[in-house]
């Protein structure tokens, strides 16, 4: 693809960095052939994160959150957007407040429906415990039975606001059963909510993975076609 019909990329991440090095490996495996990822912006230090992105030899910067305050970190980010030229922002595992950026689109992955499961402090494994704890409520008052089939739904979606942050438009929606196991365990008290959340972390992010590459495809193709 010629250059000039390639979108300059960011990503963002916080920690290990799992969601930025699926999209890091398609990159570097051709798979994304519309944009040119310019570099990988770690919230803080010493994450890991930052030596995946190395791995990939994709060019890092670190703007700690701690060091320079929510509204430093957005003025640093905001000039480096303006060096890069970049039009596309992916949020990765970023537990950072990104604020909007002018003339340019930034996408989120959250890791379950995002009208039910978004808002103030849905992060982690929050949001994996709140779905849980939602299909246990349907059990308990007999709406739903524990034999029925469950499913989460891993979301990526525009960021239109930094004050409500699961409010944009979503570009790509998966659909994760959820085993049988795990309800059962959680329902009749074998395992713990937290072992539970976690439990269905680990089946969702495998899916988060596939997801994450075909939805900056998406996203950078919509940008392209409104050029």
């Amino acid at each position: 693809m010629d250059s000039n019909h390639k979108v300059n990329t960011m990503l963002i991440a916080s920690g290990g960095g799992t969601d930025a090095n699926a999209i890091m490996e398609a990159y570097s495996g051709g798979f994304i052939p519309n944009i040119s990822l310019k570099k990988l912006i770690s919230t803080k230090y010493g994450a890991g994160c930052l030596e995946k992105a190395d791995k990939h030899n994709i060019e890092t910067l670190v703007i700690d959150r701690k060091e320079c305050g929510l509204g430093g970190f957005n003025r640093l980010l905001l000039a480096e957007r303006i060096k890069l030229d970049c039009k596309l922002v992916f949020l990765v595992g970023c537990i950072v407040r990104v604020a909007p950026i002018v003339r340019v689109t930034i996408y989120n992955i959250h890791p379950a429906e995002i009208k039910n499961f978004g808002g103030d402090g849905m992060y982690g494994l929050t949001v994996h415990k709140r779905v849980l704890l939602q299909i246990l409520d349907l059990i308990h008052r007999g709406r739903k039975s524990i034999d029925d089939r469950f499913f989460t739904y891993p979301t990526v979606h525009e960021v239109i606001s930094d004050l409500e942050y699961d409010s944009g438009e979503p570009l790509l929606v998966g659909s994760v059963e959820i085993p049988k196991s795990i309800i059962y365990n959680a329902f009749h008290k074998k395992v713990s909510l937290e072992e539970s959340a976690e439990l269905l972390q680990k089946e969702v992010l495998p899916y988060e993975w596939m997801m994450l590459p075909t939805a900056v495809k998406m996203a950078a193709n919509k940008i392209i076609c409104n050029l």
